[in-house]
């Protein structure tokens, strides 16, 4: 290589590396500077009371055995005959109606 043409390098990438070692520095800066949490969110955060009753500790300790309120006792059984099958209800059939003779224009009967 010729020194006129490493000059030139020199001239493209000197400046080229400070420019990314800045961007670096700045790029962290910036991320440890700024805050994630909006200031609706820090708002709403509040502490912790460091307080705890201790007797809610003692009454769990006490309590024997847990029982969920809203358990199924049993599953319900289906109907069913000796054979196995399934003894359906009767379904309603609906009643015939007789209607009444519809007059054409012409005066006969349909």
């Amino acid at each position: 290589m010729k020194p006129e043409q490493q000059k030139n390098l020199l001239y493209i990438l000197v400046p080229s590396a400070i420019l990314v070692i800045l961007w670096i520095i700045f790029s962290v800066y910036n991320k440890s500077v700024k805050s994630t949490i909006s200031s609706t969110q820090t708002q709403a955060i509040e502490s912790i009371s460091p307080s705890f009753p201790t007797e809610v500790l003692s009454d769990l300790k006490k309590r024997q055995s847990i029982e969920p309120l809203f358990a199924i006792d049993s599953i319900p059984s289906t109907e069913s005959s000796e054979s196995g099958t399934l003894n359906p209800s009767p379904t309603p059939t609906p009643s015939t109606t007789e209607q009444a003779p519809i007059a054409t224009n012409s005066g006969e009967e349909r």
